[in-house]
């Protein structure tokens, strides 16, 4: 009795004895899974915000490098936009159902402006300076983290005091300037939701328990089958979790045409070897891939790159080379083997010659793709010289040039960006000035016309000529500000004076909707219209006729004649002038200065006017620098000249 009573007892406490031990399993596991599911919010949200900040410092970098240009057409690029677009995309699509903004609590648009939480990790960095990052799960719906944005001096250049700002950002914004240095404008929010972590860490944690309490019924020993179960689950569970992270990370450092690492990873291997003797980069730029994709299409051009790409690959396939694939069509091709920059030369010019006689088969037709390539080894700013090293490939024609201190390029852009500041200082102080060349009538002998020439009056009253900022103003898009001020000084100049006058515009002044919408404002207020020419540079590269042919209809409404201006410089399509209504060919000085000494000059510079006179149009020869070339000339039957030996450009005329 007393033994079937103790193995009763014994019966009692065994389940008891279970019960216990799976208690404390479920209250471990539950634990265990709370702070799991802690650290891994925190982690998440510590990568994503490593990334959204790669993304904005990278695309930063372009516009402040000027790699892109800052226009209407790019400003979407700006990280103040992409940033959004990419974090909307990325909140809706992952399965976390995780969100990433930037916010602020003084924010321009409703959409960024911070809530009760993000206020307070506003505070707590504006309180705590010395913090960078803040992560809290006082919420029960969501874990909260957020990383300070603070004023850099990069972000000055946009946002600083507004008379600084690009144009286009003054254009575009109010309010965004005289940001301090170090203020904490806003901050990158990220929200991971309680509840979908729940479903992913506690689906598995409860489907453990269920398996313990079912299987505790039957049998003793599956307890512990269980417990490794369980255990087994949890790094699977982590498993997964490693892996989509890893595929996260990838997707930043890897081109998801090529599977080849990117630009990203190129800058982390080149900082990760900067102190090595023996680093050598090559950068290979496809030749004219542009006109291959418009003409076959992206779809073969990213056959194309895939090709490219499978090619250098094979050819270099070596532990110690590492290839990238950067933006558009260029490739990167890192070495830390150790040989000299001679051998590394070599190397690459084998690789080129096997790419180089590489044929791709598209709809039964063989393309042959050539590459160019620029080299530079174990170099401060590494990246930058080789590009420097390929841009001088591309520029010159060559298969592959070595980088040295002669295609230094950083006097230059010092230069070009001085240029661009003095041009917009130019332009704020109204000091483009027009000058004024006769242009004489060979039958009448008179002065009859005049051409406004650009030029600057500096404070000091210097000259400066056009040839030393015409090129950086097309550069840095200052252009159509020269031209307005040329029309608006040039046409009060003439307004009480009987003479014609011409003005020069380019073809990116025609296809410029904003000049095109100028110069009509400004012709419908002129009662001189009649006695306005527009030069048309022949020289630049007229591609779109029809948007020609619109502006010279429109401004012969008004009374103006056209001139095509530098007639014979070389691109002279004598079909298509038969198609614009003009009154003028400009017989261009390169024929000119030499009609009197070579004789294909002449007989090129009489058929121009020949073939102006049987369509009906008047010559104007320029450069006309002495006596015989204008009595030349006169018997040849052009009808104007210009040159010095006429007059030189003047701020007054004759």
């Amino acid at each position: 009795m007393s033994v079937k009573l103790f193995n009763n007892r014994i019966l009692y406490i065994i389940p008891i004895i279970f019960i216990i031990v799976i208690l404390l399993r479920v209250l471990y596991a539950y634990n265990d899974t709370k702070e799991r599911r802690y650290e891994f919010a925190k982690k998440e949200a510590e990568v994503l915000n490593s990334y959204a900040k790669t993304h904005r410092d990278y695309y930063q970098n372009f516009f402040i490098n000027k790699t892109i240009p800052l226009n209407k057409e790019t400003l979407s690029a700006l990280p103040a936009f992409s940033s959004g677009i990419i974090s909307e995309t990325f909140s809706q699509h992952n399965p976390l159902n995780i969100t990433i903004k930037t916010v602020s609590d003084r924010a321009r648009n409703i959409k960024n402006s911070a809530d009760n939480d993000e206020l307070k990790a506003i505070e707590f960095l504006r309180q705590n300076l010395d913090k960078e990052n803040y992560f809290s799960d006082g919420n029960s719906e969501f874990f909260q983290f957020a990383h300070a944005l603070k004023i850099e001096q990069k972000c000055l250049l946009c946002h600083g005091a507004k008379e600084d700002a690009p144009k286009l950002i003054r254009d575009s914004y109010e309010n965004a300037y005289d940001y301090k240095l170090g203020e904490i404008r806003g901050i990158i929010s990220i929200k991971i939701p309680v509840k979908e972590l729940n479903g992913y860490f506690y689906r598995n944690f409860m489907h453990s328990v269920i398996y313990d309490l079912i299987l505790f019924i039957f049998l003793f020993f599956t307890i512990f089958y269980i417990i490794k179960k369980v255990k087994n689950i949890n790094n699977f569970l982590e498993k997964i979790v490693e892996e989509k992270t890893a595929e996260l990370k990838n997707s930043f450092i890897y081109d998801s045409l090529t599977h080849l690492p990117n630009r990203v990873k190129l800058i982390e291997d080149i900082k990760q070897y900067k102190n090595s003797k023996f680093l050598h980069l090559a950068l290979f730029n496809i030749d004219s891939f542009k006109e291959l994709n418009d003409f076959y299409g992206y779809e073969i051009g990213d056959k194309i790159l895939k090709e490219m790409a499978k090619t250098i690959q094979e050819t270099c396939q070596n532990g110690e080379n590492i290839l990238y694939k950067l933006p558009s069509d260029e490739y990167a091709l890192l070495s830390t083997k150790k040989i000299s920059k001679e051998s590394f030369f070599l190397n690459i010019k084998e690789i080129l010659k096997t790419v180089n006689k590489k044929q791709i088969e598209i709809e039964d037709n063989q393309i042959f793709i050539t590459m160019s390539c620029g080299l530079a080894s174990s170099e401060k700013a590494l990246m930058s010289k080789a590009n420097m090293a390929l841009q001088n490939a591309k520029n010159n024609k060559k298969d592959i040039v070595v980088y040295d201190d002669t295609l230094d390029m950083t006097s230059k852009i010092i230069q070009n960006i001085e240029g661009s500041s003095f041009l917009k200082d130019v332009i704020k102080k109204n000091l483009i000035t027009p000058y004024f060349q006769p242009i004489y009538n060979v039958q009448t002998k008179k002065v009859e016309k005049y051409e406004c020439l650009a030029r600057i009056i500096k404070e000091n009253g210097d000259v400066v000529p056009p040839i030393d900022f015409l090129d950086i103003a097309i550069k840095s898009k200052q252009y159509p500000n020269i031209t307005k001020a040329m029309i608006i000084k040039s046409f009060d100049f003439f307004k009480d004076k009987e003479y014609e006058f011409s003005i020069n515009l380019s073809i990116n002044d025609v296809l410029n909707k904003k000049t095109f919408a100028f110069i009509l404002k400004i012709l419908s207020s002129f009662n001189a219209s009649h006695r306005v020419v527009f030069e048309i540079l022949e020289s630049d590269k007229i591609e779109n006729y029809e948007e020609l042919k619109e502006f010279i209809v429109s401004v012969k409404k008004f009374g103006c004649k056209i001139a095509i201006d530098d007639f014979g410089s070389g691109y002279s399509n004598f079909a298509h002038i038969l198609e614009l209504n003009i009154d003028y060919l400009k017989i261009d000085s390169s024929l000119v200065k030499h009609v009197m000494t070579d004789e294909n000059s002449k007989k090129i510079t009489q058929t121009i006017i020949n073939f102006a006179a049987n369509l009906g149009l008047e010559t104007i020869a320029e450069f006309v620098e002495d006596k015989d070339s204008l009595e030349l000339l006169k018997k040849m039957g052009v009808n104007y000249a210009q040159g010095y030996y006429i007059g030189k450009p003047q701020r007054e005329i004759i």
